[in-house]
């Protein structure tokens, strides 16, 4: 089963720009509930936050075998700037821009080694977006998602059952 948690602080830990701006991989539950990342506001301010919960669905091309699990993961590139100073603003984005360019590089690379395990990378459209100016003070950055299909098992079992 793919692990995104893993997946992507290994990303994150591995490239040479995100190492070299201090970028912290974190996860999150959600935009509501950054824990993760205010956990360490204090000591840094470029973050790598994956989120650890995801939607998804089942899907057959039959509908009744061969069911496969597609999961959206989202992930997000912040950079912590000079509050409002719209030059510090823009480098910051730009940085979050790269890594994420970067990033996606390595999706595409990674993607026919987890083919071979029957998991895929959907990497037709990787949606993203930049966050608006006051997401919050003094950060900027971008979100992506990264949509993964793998193979699952259905079984019906009589025993579930009452």
């Amino acid at each position: 089963m793919f692990d995104p948690i893993e997946y992507f602080h290994t990303l994150t830990l591995a490239n040479r720009l995100a190492v070299k701006h201090g970028f912290l991989p974190v996860s999150i539950s959600s935009l509501d509930n950054l824990e993760g990342l205010f956990e360490h506001y204090r000591d840094h301010d470029h973050f790598v936050a994956i989120s650890d919960t995801s939607t998804g669905n089942l899907a057959s091309t039959d509908g009744a075998y061969g069911f496969t699990k597609r999961r959206a993961y989202t992930v997000f590139i912040l950079a912590a700037h000079e509050y409002d100073n719209a030059d510090a603003r823009m480098q910051a984005l730009n940085l979050c821009r790269t890594i994420f360019h970067q990033f996606v590089t390595r999706i595409l690379v990674d993607k026919f080694s987890y083919s071979e395990e029957t998991m895929y990378f959907d990497t037709q459209a990787i949606p993203n977006q930049e966050l608006g100016r006051f997401f919050l003070s003094g950060v900027t950055g971008l979100h992506f998602t990264l949509y993964v299909s793998e193979p699952i098992s259905l079984e019906y079992n009589p025993e579930d059952w009452l």
